[in-house]
């Protein structure tokens, strides 16, 4: 068991998710003691979280907690902001929230900083994905502040990725290059793949919303290669819409569409609702641009619908700026979201 256990912790340092996972799962069916058990399913759901496999991940948080309730409490808390973070990819940031918070209020009583410090980073992906980047932001600036405390460099990383994200969100783009650079340089020093291409993509993002457009596709590639390696669908296919952006800003709509439909496949694959609304926005935007209003028309009513059976408060702001291919002027609707960024003319530069 503990040769096995090693081996897919081993696997998973090094990014090889898929790997680990197989491990896991091979432990998950021998017979195991209460204890190793939790273990097991705990890891296995948290490497099911990062390949995209979002039910199953969900089914064996719950399973982990269930078992960690009567021998560690601390782990049972792990479980829970890990079901956090599945549901939140499952389109309910809400129960996201709701879970996050109490978990929070329990590492503050326990004084354990390190479960506090990634809850206030969960806290902040979530309230970002929920629509409200302000407490977003707050939570990730926490995050920060208590990872360095601990001297957490893995956090430091990873919340300096996020900040970098909810500040382009909020039209800082000085601040986004700020840290996507920074969290790039401590990535390639902790050797972190998965990192790596996450940081790569947000450079990329770094260049496109600063209008360097061709500037922008090497490190799309980049990210593209590293996340091949590894085997990544989730965070892969938001690197394909942000490569289809550019392009579309570039005005090749067939590379646009192309990329599109690839980041679509993949959002459908791990059931990501909020990815597909900005894939589907992204192949309307060229039908309107080429004039093609039947066409645009369909895409933006298929985003429309995804738009409306979800929770996303900023994606529906981005289906209502483009309905019926005209760009309608919802700056105050923005900045009550708390950004400086606002849809202008075709074709929109989205953050």
């Amino acid at each position: 068991m503990k040769n096995l256990f090693d081996e897919a912790e081993k696997a998973r340092s090094l990014s090889q998710f898929e790997t680990a996972r197989k491990i896991y799962t091979t432990l998950l069916h021998s017979v195991l003691m209460k204890e190793e058990k939790a273990d097991v399913l705990l890891a296995l759901a948290d490497v099911e979280r990062i390949r995209g496999y979002f039910p199953e991940a969900l089914s064996h948080y719950r399973q982990a907690d269930r078992l960690f309730g009567t021998i560690d409490p601390t782990a049972q808390l792990d479980a829970r902001v890990g079901w956090a973070l599945s549901a939140r990819a499952s389109g309910n940031p809400w129960a996201a929230l709701k879970e996050l918070k109490k978990a929070l209020a329990r590492y503050q009583k326990q004084n354990d900083i390190q479960g506090e410090a990634f809850t206030h980073w969960a806290l902040g992906g979530t309230w970002r994905i929920a629509g409200d980047m302000k407490k977003g932001l707050k939570e990730l600036l926490l995050a920060l502040n208590l990872f360095k405390k601990i001297k957490n460099t893995e956090g430091i990383s990873y919340t300096c990725c996020a900040l970098g994200g909810i500040y382009r969100m909020l039209g800082k783009y000085d601040l986004s290059g700020r840290y996507y650079r920074e969290a790039n340089k401590r990535m390639r020093q902790r050797k972190d793949t998965f990192g790596i291409a996450y940081s790569y993509c947000g450079l990329g993002n770094v260049e496109r919303m600063a209008g360097r457009f061709k500037q922008a596709l090497p490190f799309y590639q980049k990210a593209e290669k590293l996340y091949g390696t590894i085997g990544d669908r989730v965070s892969y296919a938001y690197t394909l819409w942000s490569l289809g952006t550019t392009h579309k800003l570039l005005g090749q709509n067939t590379q646009a569409h192309r990329a599109f439909f690839q980041a679509d496949k993949l959002f459908k694959s791990t059931g990501d609702t909020r990815g597909r609304i900005y894939a589907l926005l992204g192949h309307a935007e060229i039908a309107f641009i080429q004039e093609n209003s039947i066409q645009g028309l369909k895409w933006w009513k298929e985003a429309k619908k995804v738009s409306d059976q979800s929770h996303y408060l900023w994606e529906k702001l981005h289906v209502s700026s483009l309905k019926e291919g005209k760009v309608h002027d919802l700056k105050k609707e923005y900045q009550k979201a708390g950004s400086q960024f606002y849809p202008v003319a075709l074709p929109i530069n989205w953050p």
